[in-house]
């Protein structure tokens, strides 16, 4: 039995289907998007108000790719297209460091803007960037 998980374990690396980030596998910016906070990113599927900016950012990708709904210089982006991958977003803001004015806006219900730096290894998110439009220029993952 032993063999067999060395096997599968010899397998696994060889085949690139490990989670850990390699040299192949440098951070990186795997995309990014800028958006337009409205009103309708504020409230859920079901109509229920969000008061989270991370669950505000899930809910404008949902709009975008899955409900067509889009604000005027909304952007795509290459990842969050599937409902899987939006269900990170949460996560992956928090990660990316939290922008209390944001926060605060959300909870007022007040629109904005801003862009979003998708960083990661290879194609696996790690954090979500979330940069103010009034911040002014950002270098990106850092």
């Amino acid at each position: 039995m032993r063999i067999s998980y060395c096997m599968l374990a010899l397998c696994l690396l060889f085949s690139g289907m490990t989670t850990f980030p390699s040299s192949a596998q440098e951070y990186t910016q795997i995309g990014g998007y800028a958006a337009f906070i409205g009103p309708e990113d504020m409230y859920n599927s079901r109509g229920v108000r969000l008061t989270s900016l991370g669950d505000v950012l899930q809910q404008d990708r949902a709009n975008f790719h899955r409900f067509g709904l889009r604000h005027p210089g909304d952007e795509g982006d290459p990842v969050f297209f599937d409902r899987g991958a939006r269900s990170a977003i949460p996560t992956l803001y928090l990660q990316g460091g939290r922008i209390p004015e944001l926060e605060a806006m959300v909870r007022r219900g007040q629109p904005f803007r801003a862009y979003m730096f998708i960083c990661g290894y290879g194609y696996q998110p790690t954090r979500l960037i979330v940069v103010p439009e009034w911040y002014g220029d950002h270098s990106g993952c850092y």
